[in-house]
């Protein structure tokens, strides 16, 4: 017990003087954080290029032509909404599910983004009103409609590499159940990719009991739309501590709308950058919303990971 107590203290000051190093060289880091960010994120294996959310509004680019930047190594569909414990597909402006073979033509670019070696997660959201009989009835239809082939094709006549929860509203009960029974479907030969977006407050009220499994692989937070998630060094320790005995990455969850409290500038993305990658959990940036409106000389250099450590990108 007192080992234990001691490496909790010891973490904690390797924690704080990261933060005063941060800040107390803020000037030098302007001047070389596009090397020191570069190198950190290629001696860090988590560290594997942006995700980004698909299908939430009319004015997102083609699925497949982002899939074709090879800095992406991550894509959200958004949305599967939970009516309570009735699963609906809702890809909003993409395509009409409600019609036979409405989304099949999302099939061939989901099929192209994970040949470019990108996991494909499709997004829980909506208003779930689930009883523990009822988590594992949804996690069954997820499987078979989404995650394999049992049912056929599926609605989005392509099968995606995992579920990503993304719960905003609605009840908060047995979502740790359906989390456990989505996992459960994981093989050695077949592993389901489980991610959470959780808001920026400790406890999320919808996610806490559902982290709290350990089962996810990714926990994007999203730092943004209250003025209270504004990104600072604290509150990552905060997640940092919160996540620490759980096999899974902590990534910055940005939006590139430049009107929702939050918003990072690309300059100031720089600093934070170059922070949060000096973490061993550190998994990616997850970019929200809106279009980022950064260019190469001011933009965000982010490593492509294994896909291709020699080649660096902006995010644009």
């Amino acid at each position: 017990m007192v080992h234990h107590s001691a490496a909790k203290i010891t973490t904690a000051k390797q924690l704080k003087k990261i933060f005063n190093m941060a800040a107390s060289l803020r000037p030098l880091f302007l001047a070389i954080i596009p090397l020191l960010v570069i190198s950190s994120l290629i001696r860090s294996s988590e560290g594997e290029g942006v995700g980004f959310y698909w299908g939430q509004s009319l004015h997102d680019e083609n699925l497949a032509e982002m899939c074709n930047n090879s800095m992406y190594r991550y894509a959200v569909l958004s949305s599967l909404n939970l009516a309570g414990n009735r699963p609906v597909l809702s890809i909003d402006d993409k395509c009409n599910p409600s019609y036979p073979a409405g989304c099949a033509y999302l099939g061939h670019m989901i099929d192209f983004c994970k040949g470019q070696g990108i996991k494909v997660l499709l997004s829980l959201g909506g208003r779930p009103d689930l009883s523990s009989d009822d988590a594992h009835n949804v996690a069954e239809y997820i499987w078979n409609n989404f995650l394999s082939n049992n049912s056929g094709p599926g609605p989005l006549n392509a099968t995606v590499d995992g579920i990503d929860f993304r719960i905003q509203s609605g009840s908060n009960q047995s979502l740790d159940v359906l989390a456990r029974a989505l996992r459960n479907y994981s093989t050695p030969e077949r592993k389901v990719y489980l991610s959470a977006a959780p808001l920026c407050q400790i406890p999320d009220y919808y996610l806490h009991d559902a982290i709290k499994t350990g089962v996810f692989d990714h926990v994007w937070v999203q730092f943004f739309g209250d003025p209270s998630c504004k990104f600072y060094p604290p509150i990552w320790i905060a997640w940092y501590c919160y996540l620490d005995k759980y096999n899974t990455t902590l990534s910055l969850g940005i939006t590139r709308n430049p009107d929702t409290d939050g918003f990072i500038p690309c300059d100031d993305l720089f600093t934070r950058t170059f922070f949060v990658v000096q973490f061993p959990k550190f998994g990616t940036l997850m970019v929200f919303e809106g279009k980022y409106e950064c260019n190469f000389s001011a933009g965000v250099l982010l490593a492509s990971g294994k896909k291709s450590m020699n080649k660096f990108y902006a995010i644009d």
